[in-house]
């Protein structure tokens, strides 16, 4: 009698265990604290302390796709409510921008089964001898993107985009 009531204490023991991590998690991801992948963004990073705009220009294509090829920002996790597109879009801005590359935060509207949807791109100017063009970009996934798939509600550059980028970290997208 007594190894079954062992089994059975050690079987509830598993369980409230199982239950303990099971609500942590729940916690840890309903709180906003979850890691969310390949970089953790804090506020303070944003700052206008380390904005230069004379240290950004144009760059070459060759030069952007490097550039993506290395970013991160695409490794990270969506999780609503704490790291949406435009975090996406801000912290692949931020990072272009660390870069010297000349970026904007494009808001814009696409229609996605009969419904219109809000997003963030990222556009990154090129410009060379032979080329002047904004080579637009989902920063969720490094896909470039054609502009016309788009509408175009506002644009974000330079101190624009540093204080939406502030703001969005210190106040969440709520």
């Amino acid at each position: 009698m007594k190894k079954g009531r062992q089994q059975t204490t050690n079987m509830k023991h598993v369980l409230d265990c199982i239950l303990a991590v099971s609500l942590l998690a729940l916690v840890v991801l309903t709180s906003g604290c979850a890691t969310v992948g390949g970089q953790v963004r804090e506020p303070y990073t944003y700052s206008s302390e380390t904005y230069n705009a004379s240290g950004v220009s144009p760059a070459t294509d060759q030069e952007v796709l490097d550039f993506l090829a290395q970013d991160t920002t695409d490794e990270n996790h969506w999780i609503e409510g704490v790291y949406e597109c435009g975090h996406f879009a801000a912290d692949l801005w931020w990072n272009a921008y660390t870069q010297g590359l000349e970026a904007c935060m494009v808001w814009v509207t696409y229609w996605e089964q009969g419904t219109e949807q809000d997003h963030w791109i990222v556009k990154l100017r090129i410009e060379d001898e032979t080329q002047n063009y904004w080579l637009w970009v989902e920063p969720s996934s490094d896909e470039v993107v054609e502009e016309g798939d788009y509408t175009i509600q506002d644009t974000f550059c330079g101190e624009e985009a540093l204080n939406l980028c502030k703001t969005w970290w210190e106040e969440g997208l709520g």
